[in-house]
């Protein structure tokens, strides 16, 4: 996650940098107004610097939940067998400064579209 966060964060600063100026004016306000983005770049800049200073945070942290009971049998069926693709006894999420909750891997997908939208609307190929 920590390494789609860094990659999310280094295309945002890529197009800051290489976009015609009336353009990377508006990466900035792109990434505040979404949700997904906002909070990997959170998480990238926590990751790198430990504190954020520039701006005030959106995401408050990222914890492990369980989605059923998890007992010892239970977690070594799930590593000794072939489980289903997402079928992980735990979920990454993403939790916002306002308490809500987001699936990282959602979000993740989110924060993808949302940069190809941003690219096809200002004719960069994908």
């Amino acid at each position: 996650m920590f390494d789609l966060a860094v990659s999310l964060t280094s295309l945002k600063d890529w197009l800051k940098e290489h976009l015609p100026t009336p353009v990377s004016g508006q990466v900035e306000p792109y990434v505040a107004a979404s949700l997904a983005l906002s909070s990997y770049r959170d998480i990238a800049n926590s990751g790198k610097h430990g504190v954020i200073r520039k701006y005030l945070p959106k995401t408050n942290e990222v914890a492990a939940s369980a989605i059923a009971v998890i007992d010892a049998a239970l977690t070594a069926e799930h590593f000794t067998q072939h489980p289903q693709p997402g079928s992980a006894p735990w979920r990454l999420k993403i939790v916002r400064v306002d308490q809500s909750r987001h699936r990282a891997i959602d979000l993740g997908q989110v924060a993808i579209r949302e940069w190809r939208a941003f690219m096809s609307l200002h004719g960069m190929a994908i």
